[in-house]
Order: C-alpha cells, then sequence, then structure tokens
C-alpha cells in the first residue's frame, strides 16, 4: 500500500532511490574486483557505499534498509578490523543482501515505504548474523594489509566534481531556507528542510571520505538538533550562525581535489584540510570561511569553553555576546572579522572558488521527447526545403538563410544524441556478478576480462542488448567452456577464459563476447536442425556461415538435458529478437577446439540514421546507407539465370541475385526488367545481392519511426519515415529482405 507522504519528501525518496540504485550498483562492482592486493581499500570501499546507504535510509525511516545495512557493515568491519578473510560463502551473502537491498529500494520507489520487506530484511540480517559466527568460528586470518586509501584509486574526477555540483546546490539551498527562517511560518519545519540538506552532504562527505567535510557537517547538525529541540531563539543571530557555517562548507568544497595516486601526501592533507589549518594558523586565506568562534580560540583571543557557552545560548552576534560579558575585548573581535571577511592585514579579500555546476539529473521521457522533437525539426525543415511553392524560385538569400539553419539543426541533433549516449560500464559491471554466478554454480573457474567500458552507446540501445549479452554470457559459460579435467586433457589451463569488448567501428559499435572453450560443432548442429527439418537438400553443401545462423533459431538446442542455465533454446533467439529490434548484426567467428566468438554490430542510435531514398512503382523507400556498396546500369549481357529459374547479374567476376523490389512487396507499377531500372548492391549479414528499383531519390537524414500497430509486422520492413514532400518512405531491413528473398529462393 503506498505510504501518503508530502511533496517535499517525495522529492528527498526519489533522490534516495536513484542514489540508492547506484551505490548498490558501485558496492557490486567493487564486489567483483576482490582477490587482489588492494582488498582492503575495495572493502573499506564497500563499508562507506552501505554506510551511505544506511545514513539515508535511517534519516527517513526505513528500518527495514537502515537494519539490513547495519548487519552488512558488521559483517565487512570482520574483514577489516578482525582480519578474517572473506570467503566465497560469505561473499554470497553479501551479494543477497546487495539484492534484497535493490528489492527494498524498488519498494520504496512505489509505495514510499520499505514495511512490506521488512520480514525478508530481518531474515536476511539473521543470515548475515549466521555468517559472521561461522567466520570467526573458523578464523581464517589473511596477511596484514596497511589500512590506507589513496582516494584517486576509488574516485575518479567526474565523481569529485559531481558530489561537489550536489553539495552545491544542497548548500544554495539551506542557505536560501536560512535567509527566510525570520519570516518563516514553519520555522521548525524550515529548520528540518535545511537539517536534511546538510544531513546528506555528510552522507555524501564520509563516503568520498572527506573527514573535515564531514566534521563541520556533524557540528552543523549539532546546532540544528538544538535548534528542533527548542533551546534556543531562532532569530537573527541564530540565521547568522546558520550563513557562517554554510560558507564555510563552501568554501571546504571548494578546496575539494583529485591529485595523481603517486602524491598520496597530498591527498591525505586534502582529505583532512584540518591539517592544513593547522599546518598555517595565519593564513587569512585559510581561515577565510571558518566559523568565528574557531578563528577567536586560535588566535587565543577567548578560551574554548567561553565560545562554547556563547553558542549554547546564542540569541545575538556571537561576537557581541563575549564583549558584554568580558571574554572578548572589542579590538580583538574587529581583527577576527576581518579575518573571516578574508581582510586579513593586508585588507585584500580572499579568494572565493566558483562552485559551477557541470551536469544536472534529467528525467529520460524528458530526453526522450527532446529526441523526437529533434527528429520533427529535421522532417519540418525538409518539408520547408521541398515546398511546392518554393518550385522554379531563384532564392539565393532563402538559400544561405536555409543552409545556416540546416547547419544549426544539424548541431542540435549531435549535441542531442550526445546527451543519451553512456558508458556501457554499467551493463559490463553487471556481467561480472553473472559470470561469479555461472562460475560456481558450474563448477568452472572463469577468468573474465572486461575492455571497452568507457565506450558509449544511446541508453536505449543499451536497454536492449542486456538481454542478448546475459544469454551468450551464459551459453559461453554452459556449453562453450569445457569442465576444467577437460580442458587440462585438451592441453588447456583448467580456468576458462571470458572476455568482453567494445570498440567503435564506423557508425557502429562492435561488442564482443569471446571464449577459448570447445566451438561451435557444425556436426551436431546440422544433425539438430535435420531433425526439426530446418535444413533441406544435402547438408555438407550449407556453409558454415548459415549453419551457425541457425542456433538463434526458436526452439534451436544442441544441448543433451535442460540445466537451470540453458537448453531449452530460448535464449539466442532473445539475441536474434532484440537485435533486429536495433536494426543490429550479429557474426560468429568459431574454431573447433580454440573458442567461439559474438560480435554484436549495433548502431549508435536507433532514432536519426543517414539512408538512400529509392522509389518502385508508387512506393517510396529508404535504404541505410551502411548497407549500400554501388548503384550501377545492368547491360544485358550481365544478366543470367539458374538452373532454377532464379535471375543473377554477373558483376566484376562475381555472380550475385538479383531480388526484385517492386516482386518482393508487390508494389503495382513499379520496373520488374532489370535493364529499365536501376541496380543498388547492397550487403547485409555477410550476403550480398542486386537490389532493383525504378530510381534513386536521394540522399538524406532518416528519422526513425515504428509503423503503426494496425499494419502489424512486415517482414523486410524496420519502420518508416517522412519524406520532405510530408510522404511516407517505409525503411527496409536489407538484413531481413535478403534472407527472405534468398531463402525462399533456395540460394
Amino acid at each position: 500500500m503506498k505510504k501518503e507522504v508530502d511533496d517535499e519528501t517525495k522529492e528527498i525518496i526519489v533522490s534516495f532511490v536513484a542514489e540508492g540504485y547506484e551505490r548498490l550498483d558501485d558496492a557490486e562492482a567493487q564486489l567483483g574486483k576482490l582477490g587482489d592486493a588492494d582488498d582492503t581499500s575495495r572493502l573499506n570501499s564497500i563499508f562507506r557505499l552501505f554506510h551511505s546507504v544506511k545514513g539515508s535510509a535511517g534519516f527517513l525511516g526505513f528500518e527495514g534498509i537502515k537494519g539490513l545495512t547495519h548487519e552488512a557493515e558488521a559483517l565487512l568491519e570482520v574483514f577489516l578490523k578482525e582480519k578474517i578473510a572473506p570467503t566465497p560463502e560469505s561473499l554470497d551473502v553479501i551479494y543477497a543482501t546487495v539484492d534484497l537491498l535493490r528489492s527494498l529500494i524498488k519498494t520504496v520507489e512505489s509505495d514510499f515505504s520499505d514495511e512490506t520487506g521488512a520480514a525478508a530484511a530481518l531474515s536476511q540480517a539473521s543470515t548475515i548474523a549466521a555468517c559472521i559466527a561461522a567466520l570467526r568460528a573458523a578464523q581464517v586470518p589473511v596477511a596484514k594489509v596497511e589500512n590506507t586509501i589513496i582516494l584517486s584509486e576509488l574516485v575518479n574526477r567526474d565523481m569529485v566534481q559531481r558530489f561537489v555540483a550536489e553539495c552545491a546546490d544542497l548548500a544554495e539551498g539551506a542557505e536560501r531556507v536560512a535567509l527566510a527562517l525570520e519570516n518563516a511560518a514553519d520555522k521548525a519545519e524550515a529548520v528540518n528542510g535545511i537539517f536534511r540538506a546538510i544531513h546528506t552532504i555528510k552522507g555524501n562527505s564520509g563516503f568520498f571520505g572527506y573527514a573535515y567535510l564531514e566534521k563541520l557537517c556533524m557540528d552543523f547538525e549539532a546546532l540544528l538538533d538544538d535548534a528542533r529541540k527548542g533551546s534556543m531563539t531562532l532569530g537573527e543571530g541564530f540565521v547568522n550562525s546558520l550563513i557562517v557555517r554554510i560558507d564555510a562548507l563552501r568554501s571546504a568544497m571548494g578546496g575539494l581535489r583529485i591529485v595523481d595516486p603517486q602524491a598520496a601526501e597530498e591527498v591525505s592533507r586534502l582529505a583532512k584540510p584540518e591539517a592544513a589549518h593547522a599546518a598555517r594558523p595565519d593564513s587569512s586565506a585559510e581561515m577565510a570561511y571558518q566559523p568565528l568562534g574557531q578563528i577567536l580560540v586560535d588566535m587565543g583571543a577567548a578560551r574554548e569553553e567561553d565560545v562554547q557557552k556563547a553558542l549554547d545560548l546564542q540569541e545575538r552576534p556571537l561576537g557581541e555576546i563575549l564583549v558584554e560579558n568580558g571574554s572578548l575585548k572589542p579590538a580583538e573581535l574587529s581583527k577576527a572579522l576581518d579575518l573571516q571577511k578574508g581582510q586579513g592585514n593586508k585588507g585584500e579579500k580572499a579568494p572565493i572558488e566558483e562552485i559551477q555546476r557541470k551536469e544536472i539529473r534529467v528525467d529520460t521521457t524528458k530526453l526522450d521527447k527532446l529526441f523526437d522533437l529533434v527528429g520533427e525539426l529535421i522532417t519540418a525543415e525538409a518539408i520547408v526545403l521541398n515546398s511546392s511553392d518554393l518550385a522554379g524560385l531563384k532564392l539565393d538569400n532563402f538559400s544561405k538563410s536555409f543552409a545556416g539553419l540546416n547547419k544549426i539543426s544539424r548541431e542540435i541533433q549531435e549535441t542531442t544524441m550526445m546527451i543519451r549516449m553512456i558508458p556501457l560500464e554499467s551493463l559490463f559491471q553487471k556481467m561480472n556478478r553473472l559470470v561469479r554466478d555461472l562460475s560456481r554454480k558450474s563448477d568452472k573457474p572463469v577468468d573474465f576480462r572486461v575492455t571497452g567500458q568507457d565506450t558509449e552507446m544511446d541508453k536505449n540501445v543499451i536497454e536492449q542488448i542486456s538481454d542478448p549479452l546475459v544469454h551468450i554470457i551464459r551459453n559461453a559459460i554452459d556449453h562453450g567452456l569445457e569442465a576444467p579435467e577437460t580442458r587440462l586433457k585438451a592441453g588447456k589451463l583448467a580456468t576458462g577464459s571470458l572476455h568482453l569488448d567494445a570498440k567503435y567501428e564506423g557508425s557502429e559499435i562492435w561488442i564482443s563476447i569471446k571464449d577459448d572453450g570447445a566451438g561451435l560443432n557444425r556436426e551436431r548442429i546440422l544433425a539438430k536442425a535435420l531433425e526439426k527439418g530446418m535444413v533441406k537438400g544435402d547438408p555438407a553443401a550449407v556453409i558454415d556461415k548459415d549453419v551457425w545462423a541457425l542456433i538463434f533459431e526458436p526452439g534451436f538446442s544442441t544441448a543433451a538435458k535442460v540445466t537451470e542455465v540453458s537448453g531449452r533454446g530460448v535464449g539466442m533467439d532473445v539475441v536474434k529478437k532484440n537485435l533486429e529490434r536495433i536494426r543490429g548484426k550479429v557474426d560468429i567467428k568459431t574454431a573447433p577446439g580454440e573458442g567461439t566468438e559474438f560480435i554484436l554490430k549495433i548502431p549508435l542510435t536507433m532514432a536519426i540514421i543517414d539512408g538512400i531514398t529509392v522509389r518502385a512503382g508508387g512506393n517510396y523507400y529508404s535504404i541505410p546507407l551502411g548497407d549500400i556498396l554501388e548503384f550501377f546500369k545492368v547491360a544485358p549481357s550481365q544478366l543470367t539465370t539458374t538452373r532454377t529459374g532464379e535471375e543473377m547479374v554477373a558483376l566484376r567476376g562475381s555472380i550475385l541475385p538479383l531480388v526484385k523490389l517492386g516482386e518482393v512487396f508487390k508494389i503495382p507499377g513499379a520496373i520488374l526488367n532489370p535493364t529499365e531500372g536501376v541496380i543498388i548492391v547492397v550487403h547485409s549479414g555477410g550476403r550480398s545481392a542486386c537490389l532493383l528499383i525504378d530510381e534513386v531519390v536521394g540522399n538524406q537524414q532518416i528519422v526513425v519511426k515504428s509503423l503503426s500497430e494496425y499494419l502489424g509486422k512486415v517482414e523486410g520492413i524496420s519502420g518508416c519515415s517522412i519524406l520532405g514532400d510530408g510522404t511516407v518512405s517505409f525503411i527496409i531491413d536489407t538484413g531481413k529482405l535478403l534472407s527472405l528473398r534468398l531463402e525462399t529462393a533456395g540460394i
């Protein structure tokens, strides 16, 4: 049942959910890297991630998540403090905890509460407690590793920039509330709002290891907590204290940096800025944004206990109270205020480093809407250019203006495409977990390597290739890689190798999944295909490429038995269908005893492509530019016919099948005589053919739109587009068209 919450709390919960998913993904990625000399650093990082989730959950009252993360911290402390080595079983418990936390956060996302998962959280907490007991009983020690974290090894520049930008937003919001506090209708809620912002900054600071910033927030929270309890007046003096503390936070955030890993001392100094303050107590720049009380204590102008008493009873500015009760001389107060303002002895204002936000969070539905509008803009632009009202007119100025508009719209399109491009890293990290689980289930040790994870791809395309990757990797481990004893007999290492890679190739991204297993068995695949009636004629005449393509057919499997991993003939069918949906292709390279490589060839984006528009009869079709090799007019001498009556075209020593577009789609009035039309040599899926059309209309950017539902699925057509004159052009799925036509002809 969905819990009723106010808009402000809802916004905080939405932020908690987004950050929770992100932190759990990071924790799982760190878990997947355990097993080397840097394990202590990774465990520390995982601990901080759990701690951050716990802190936010506790503040929002999600007791199930809070309790579960607390138990997870206890297990990690066994590894970190008691120096007991993580076992595969204990790591399984942590992985299961991460999975359950994801489930609980998903519940929070839908219900704004985690109460429905309370029982599951308690059960998992008991499992963790049992795991801790088992580890302590076993007492498996590990070599002592110095508990030192080089910050730049755990946190990259982008993360720091994002952290600083988010904290700057929170500080700005807190300042806005503080400035309006005196006239606020509900002062208690205003203080709570500031408390929430500071608490979030504190949690993030703890995750990044910024101890000084975290301490500032803790002191800030103590002041706000006193205010919430009603122990101080929420007047001008209190507001001044808030502003001073917010400025101190801004100053600390402005000094955060990431340096080279070798500069460990510098990293340590930046991670603990209070050390820098101690080293240079007379530096006005370092002290410019310290609280006034701290400055007075550092100067020796006032005692710490006097300052604390004044803060506890603060109803007016701190300086006034100290001067009034005789704890401070007016001259010392004036000097301290000058230092706080950054004027120092020279009277110069200390520079303030401006924190600029370099990114914002945007709902993906808004990005999709923007993407659609850019497509409409390009279509509208083409309609204007091809308007019949402009036909025959000489409009030089219009042409120049339109060329400028076209340049801008192209840049808008490219920028919009870049906005939706994200690295494949998060997708590839999930495969680490998959490989680990499958390796344990099948008792096959696997050396899993990932490269190219920085390659960027359209977010919507990434969502479509997740399932294909999962199924290919499952098959590679279950079918491809042999058992350790079999590998040893074959002269291989007992540990199988699996390599996941991504790279740019022209307008495509190629994702490769390569194993060093047994390879595909041609005879077994053909035997199964013959049994199912998928192959007609002489099996020996079937080329390897067509044999490998059989494994993507629905229900096809050569597995001797069905396992929980594979064997039902469903997985590879999913690969094919998902790739077809995004106009992708898959190539297979395999050698007996050496392994198999699947190469997914995927377009960078699904929405806008470059293509050639052609006409056949009264219909228009668009062909992706990458599928076209050349155009030519065929001579009668180049035409030949096979024994089965199929027309072929001789082109520079090659014999290519002829596909008549008008015949395939039964288009009235389309040219069927090859010598009267235009021939386009198209290539897709390792096949080439000559495509007969009436004429080439032109080259243009094609804004891809899906076919209307009432048309249903049209074989050989992947979508449609709107031409400049408003005419609909069907986008040809070249690979599917050739496959259908050539298989029907028996070629």
